[in-house]
């Protein structure tokens, strides 16, 4: 199972998600789920060069971690301000994020 690939299998379903990468040959993946049954959230973040699978690693919800509306819209902000920020929109996925 893959929470990335196969959300389903877990009974999530991606409610955002966000590549800080440049996205040449690599990946930095920051994602929120939904869980179905209970409606609570998780996160996780991923990265690496393009071999390895986006959360290959993650085989269970209890690898998630509990999402927080705060550490992740103001991770998504320090990213942004890197210099030479060319991955995917902060503003539009600050937008998509649960605030419950």
């Amino acid at each position: 199972m893959n929470p990335y690939y196969d959300p389903e299998k877990m009974g999530l379903e991606i409610a955002a998600s966000i590549d800080y990468s440049d996205g040449n040959y690599q990946f930095d993946y920051r994602v929120v789920w939904k869980h179905k049954e209970s409606g609570k959230f998780y996160t996780a973040r991923d990265s690496g060069c393009s071999c390895p699978t986006p959360f290959e690693d993650y085989g269970s919800i209890s690898e998630l971690a509990e999402y927080s509306y705060d550490y992740v819209r103001s991770e998504a902000m320090t990213e942004a301000a890197k210099p030479y920020y060319m991955g995917d929109s902060v503003s539009a996925f600050i937008e998509k994020l649960p605030r419950g």
